[in-house]
């Protein structure tokens, strides 16, 4: 039988993931014949989800943010859009962010702000899914039923 490797990055805890959840990537990886994934991301207190929404608004901008967050994300993303005309800097800039993502309730931001014990969250690098792969991966991830969503 093959062997299936699940690495994690430096900002994935491996603690995060239960094995309830590392059997079904298993699954999907044998599946999809993907031997090897890296888990890059997991759960996220509300300091780290600022961290995270600025870093990634800088790099993809806002409007991209704003595709993928619901109403309660889309508010914290206006703290950033306001923080950066009152010109605050980062550090500042994500301190009114987390403030605002403590006063909102996390796991009402973001699915990585959830209560592990009841949900888990995390994100596979698609860079560690082969190319050939790609479609495969996608079709076992959205033909399990164990799967609540797949960004």
């Amino acid at each position: 039988m093959a062997e299936y490797i699940v690495e994690f990055g430096p900002n994935a805890k491996e603690t995060d993931v239960s094995e309830h959840s590392r059997t079904i990537l298993k699954k999907i990886m044998e599946t999809a014949k993907v031997f090897k994934v890296k888990i890059t991301s997991t759960a996220r207190d509300a300091y780290d989800q600022a961290r995270v929404m600025y870093d990634n608004i800088v790099s993809q901008g806002v409007a991209a943010q704003k595709k993928l967050y619901a109403a309660a994300g889309d508010t914290v993303i206006d703290v950033y859009v306001n923080a950066k005309k009152a010109k605050k800097d980062k550090t500042a800039t994500i301190s009114l962010m987390k403030a605002k993502i403590v006063e909102l309730g996390p796991a009402k931001v973001s699915n990585h702000a959830a209560d592990t014990s009841v949900l888990n969250v995390f994100d596979v690098a698609p860079s560690s899914i082969p190319k050939a792969n790609k479609k495969d991966w996608e079709d076992a991830i959205k033909s399990s039923a164990d799967i609540s969503k797949y960004i």
